[in-house]
């Protein structure tokens, strides 16, 4: 059960570690083929590491038979808001890119509200 709960852990922070890379990518590279093409490089590895988490997590929530708490709900909720956000945001960016605006601040933020909504389900899992 311990292999479980890790593999999910480092699957979680798998996943804060491609919002942050998309967070860098989205702030430090202003040539616009450039960031058109990390940035969908970045939707493939967050949709990657999101499902993985996922999936993980449930298998988790299976296994161990744990009633519904706290951090249960949060993660839920999480696993709800993260892949919307970043949905809107791959929208958002293409309609952008057509207009011919880059649209790196636009991303900054949705990309720091997914990362705080990670750091609060991290601390909330942690600390229950």
């Amino acid at each position: 059960m311990e292999v479980l709960v890790s593999y999910h852990s480092f699957l979680v922070y798998t996943l804060l570690g491609v919002v942050v890379l998309n967070l860098l990518v989205s702030y430090f590279i202003k040539d616009f083929e450039k960031f058109i093409f990390y940035s969908r490089i970045g939707y493939f590895m967050f949709w990657a590491a999101w499902a993985m988490s996922v999936f993980a997590g449930l298998i988790v929530f299976v296994f161990m038979k744990n009633p519904i708490n706290l951090s249960t709900i949060t993660m839920i909720i999480a696993s709800i808001l993260l892949p919307i956000i970043d949905g809107y945001r791959a929208i958002k960016l293409r309609k952008l890119w057509l207009s011919g605006s880059l649209g790196s601040s636009f991303s900054i933020k949705l990309l720091l509200l997914e990362l705080a909504i990670i750091l609060v389900t991290i601390l909330i899992a942690i600390f229950k």
